[in-house]
């Protein structure tokens, strides 16, 4: 498992494509004047496929398109925010990052924009940097055609827009999933995919205990983390992380 995360981080879809089909074309020629076993040919598939896999989950590896995951300042680290903005949670996440001085990006939805529309509004005045996160967050999103995609991003970037005044410059794709389609909506809408280089697991059933085990751990500067602001599971867990992170670093999204 470790020896493939090595291949894929440096490796890219156009590589790999290139270096597999050149291995296909070359077993495939042997073959033909020895009596060469079919594992080969069916190995090489399987890596292939291997590959491709982990680089669609792991948006970390910017295995189809460049995605920020870490911050040049060792001194700081940002906190985001997905799958809101929610009635509830949000302005309790709110008030907390208040108390310890932080700056976050809130990456929302834009069906749930349009049932709290205040709520960007008081994000935004908050000095917190908004994002866009799809239209839908459907689960089949990545699958969606281009155009589809397109679509749901420049409607919740144009209700961003009227709301604050700002288009939104930052995208993270549902899920962390990412393809050539999503490559593709990157580069069209002209926005900066980002990922994170820690993830807080806030929906799983992980203990509190362990999220900040982790924390203590894994944060070492520079990183950004993933939380998400429609659950009271992360309300929770912010008030026993915040003063952590504050004590050892800046909690600012300036120097994305």
């Amino acid at each position: 498992m470790e020896i493939q995360k090595v291949i894929v981080a440096n490796m890219n879809y156009k590589v790999t494509n290139i270096l597999f089909l050149s291995v296909f074309i070359v077993l495939i020629a042997v073959m033909v004047f020895v009596d060469l076993s079919y594992f080969y040919l069916i190995a090489s598939l399987i890596l292939y496929l291997g590959i491709i896999t982990w680089g669609v989950v792991d948006i970390r590896l910017n295995f189809f398109l460049p995605s920020i995951q870490k911050l040049e300042n060792k001194k700081q680290v940002l906190l985001t925010f997905d799958d809101g903005p929610h009635p509830v949670y949000t302005p309790l996440i709110l008030d907390l990052l208040d108390e310890f001085n932080a700056k976050a990006i809130f990456f929302v939805i834009g069906e749930q924009v349009g049932k709290s529309p205040l709520l960007i509004e008081e994000i935004q005045s908050r000095g917190h940097i908004i994002g866009c996160h799809t239209w839908s967050h459907h689960y089949l999103f990545d699958i969606f055609s281009v155009n589809k995609m397109i679509e749901e991003v420049t409607k919740t970037n144009q209700l961003l827009e009227q709301l604050t005044g700002e288009k939104p410059e930052y995208f993270r794709p549902p899920f962390g999933i990412t393809n050539p389609r999503i490559a593709k909506l990157v580069k069209k809408t002209g926005m900066k995919s980002v990922a994170w280089s820690f993830r807080s697991f806030d929906g799983s059933k992980r203990k509190n205990d362990t999220i900040l085990n982790a924390i203590k751990k894994n944060v070492n500067g520079g990183e950004i983390l993933l939380f998400h602001d429609n659950r009271l599971r992360t309300v929770e867990l912010l008030k026993l992380a915040l003063p952590i992170l504050y004590e050892s670093y800046s909690l600012d999204s300036n120097d994305l």
